[in-house]
C-alpha cells in the first residue's frame, strides 16, 4: 500500500518513477475503499449542519467507484492494470480533497465572493478546470513510469480517459449520500438538470400553461367536494375537524406522514369524516386539491362554515420543508410558503377559537409565538433556529412523525404527553446521528387541554 501512495505522491508533482512497484488486486480494493470513505466525509462537510441521511447514497458512492475503474482499466495494460488505477484512485481522491478545501475555505474567508452569483460561479470554474489539468498531468506520470512513451502521446490518452470518465459519470444517475437542508433534486446530477431544463423549456413553448390553467380551474371544485363530504357538526358535543397539508411534491415522505400521522389522530380523536387534505404530489393533482396558500385559506373558511366555531376544535397539521421565514410548499408553477402571520390571520379571521397547530418542518419554532394562546396548542418539529431530520424519499416519517404520531400518539396519552415523549425519542436519534438537537418547541393553551381531556380518557376513537 505504501508503494503506491510513493508513485501516486510523485506523479502528484508531475514527476514519474523509474521502475515503479507493482500491486496486486487486494490493494486496489482496500484504496478503493478508503478512497469511498473520503467520498462520504467529503459530501458531510459539504453538506453542514442539518443535514439528511441518504442511504442511497452509499450505493451511489460505491456504484461510481466501479464504474470509474472499469472506464479506467481501458486505458492501461492489463500487465500494470491494478497498479495504474490504485494510483488513479489516490489521485482523485487528491483533487477532491483540494477542491473541497478551497471551496470551504473561500466560503469562510470571502463569505461576499462565495454569496456573489457570478463571482463563485466564475471562481468555481477556476477551481475546477486548474484540478483537471493538474489530474491529468498527474495521471500521464503514473502511465509513463509504467509504460515509457512519448510524453504527448500519453497525455493524449489520459485526456481521452478523463473525457471518457466524465461521459460516464454524467451517464449515471446518482445521489448524494448527505442532504443538505436546501438540497434541490434538480441539481443532484446530470439527468435531474437536463429532466428539469426540458420541463422548464415544455412550460414555455409546449403548452404547460394550459396544464397549469387546467389544474388551477380545478382547484375550487376539488376542495368542494372535501368540504361538502365533512360530517355536520352536533350541537352540544365538541366535534373535532382536521386539516392536514403535505407541503412538498418531490420527496413521498411527506404524503406519507401526513397519511399516517391523520391516522394516528383518528385512533384517539374522533375525526373520521370530518377531515380535508391539501397535497402537493403528483400521484395526487387530479383527486386533491393543491397545498397553496388559496386553498388553505378556503379550506379553513369551509371548515369554519361547518362547525361550531367555539364549541368545536379544528387540528391542522403540516409537514414538509421550513424556512425561517415559512413553511414550504412546492407547487406545479414554483415555490411558495405559508407564513405563521398567515396561518394565525386565517383561523382568526374565521373565528376559529379551539386550535392544535402540529408542524413538521425545520425551524417550524416559528409558528408557536404568533398562534400560542389560552386555546390553542401549538407543536413543532424544531425550534426557530434549527433545523428537524429525516425527510429523506426512502422514509415513511420524519424523525417528528415517527416520534410523536407513530411512538407516541396512543389511547390514554394526551398531547402533551405525548409530545414529551416524543422528544426524549427525537434527542436520543439525534445523539446517536451526532447532529445538533432540533429541539421541538411545544405550547398546550389550557382551555383547548380541558377540552380535549374528556376524549382522551374515555379515548372514542373512530
Amino acid at each position: 500500500m505504501w508503494r503506491i501512495v510513493k508513485l501516486a505522491a510523485r506523479a502528484a508533482t508531475w514527476r514519474t518513477r523509474p521502475d515503479p512497484p507493482l500491486v496486486g488486486l487486494p490493494v486496489l480494493l482496500g484504496i478503493a475503499v478508503l478512497v469511498a470513505a473520503v467520498r462520504i466525509a467529503l459530501q458531510l462537510l459539504a453538506a453542514g449542519s442539518g443535514q439528511a441521511f441518504n442511504p442511497y447514497g452509499l450505493n451511489a458512492v460505491v456504484a461510481s467507484i466501479a464504474l470509474e475503474l472499469a472506464v479506467a482499466a481501458l486505458f492501461v495494460r492489463p500487465a500494470d492494470r491494478t497498479t495504474a488505477l490504485s494510483a488513479l484512485l489516490i489521485l482523485t481522491a487528491l483533487a477532491e480533497i483540494a477542491t473541497t478545501a478551497i471551496m470551504l475555505a473561500v466560503a469562510l474567508l470571502a463569505p461576499r465572493t462565495a454569496q456573489n452569483a457570478v463571482a463563485s460561479a466564475i471562481l468555481t470554474d477556476a477551481i475546477y478546470a486548474t484540478a483537471v489539468v493538474w489530474w491529468i498531468g498527474a495521471v500521464a506520470c503514473v502511465v509513463q513510469s509504467l509504460e515509457p512513451r512519448a510524453p504527448l502521446r500519453l497525455i493524449g490518452r489520459v485526456v481521452v480517459l478523463w473525457l471518457a470518465l466524465f461521459a460516464a459519470a454524467a451517464l449515471v444517475p446518482h445521489a448524494p449520500v448527505f442532504l443538505p437542508p436546501d438540497f434541490d433534486a434538480r441539481t443532484a446530477n446530470w439527468w435531474e438538470v437536463l429532466y428539469a431544463f426540458h420541463a422548464e423549456r415544455n412550460g414555455k413553448t409546449q403548452g404547460v400553461p394550459t396544464e397549469l390553467a387546467r389544474l388551477e380551474k380545478a382547484q375550487p371544485s376539488l376542495l368542494q367536494t372535501q368540504i361538502a363530504d365533512l360530517a355536520p357538526q352536533r350541537q352540544g358535543v365538541t366535534d373535532i375537524y382536521a386539516l392536514g397539508i403535505a407541503g412538498w411534491a418531490k420527496q413521498d415522505v411527506f404524503i406519507k406522514e401526513l397519511d399516517g400521522g391523520l391516522a394516528a389522530i383518528a385512533g384517539v380523536l374522533p375525526i373520521k369524516n370530518h377531515t380535508i387534505r391539501l397535497i402537493n404530489n403528483a400521484d395526487t393533482l387530479q383527486t386533491v386539491p393543491l397545498a397553496d396558500v388559496t386553498n388553505f385559506q378556503a379550506a379553513v373558511h369551509g371548515i369554519s362554515q361547518v362547525m361550531d366555531k367555539n364549541e368545536d376544535v379544528l387540528i391542522l397539521m403540516m409537514t414538509s420543508h421550513g424556512e425561517k421565514t415559512g413553511f414550504a410548499l412546492e407547487l406545479p408553477d414554483g415555490m411558495a410558503e405559508l407564513t405563521p402571520q398567515q396561518i394565525a390571520t386565517a383561523l382568526d379571521g374565521e373565528g376559529i377559537k379551539n386550535r392544535v397547530v402540529i408542524v413538521s418542518a425545520c425551524y417550524a419554532g416559528i409558528f408557536v409565538p404568533p398562534l400560542a394562546n389560552d386555546n390553542t396548542i401549538v407543536m413543532t418539529a424544531a425550534d426557530a433556529k434549527n433545523t428537524s431530520f429525516g425527510c429523506a424519499p426512502e422514509r415513511d416519517w420524519t424523525y417528528f412523525g415517527d416520534a410523536f404520531f407513530r411512538q407516541s400518539l396512543r389511547p390514554g396519552s394526551d398531547f402533551e404527553n405525548s409530545f414529551n415523549h416524543a422528544r426524549i425519542l427525537i434527542r436520543g436519534w439525534e445523539l446517536m446521528d451526532h447532529v445538533p438537537p432540533s429541539n421541538p418547541q411545544g405550547h398546550f393553551g389550557p382551555a383547548v387541554v380541558a377540552k380535549l381531556a374528556p376524549y382522551f380518557a374515555t379515548n372514542p376513537g373512530q
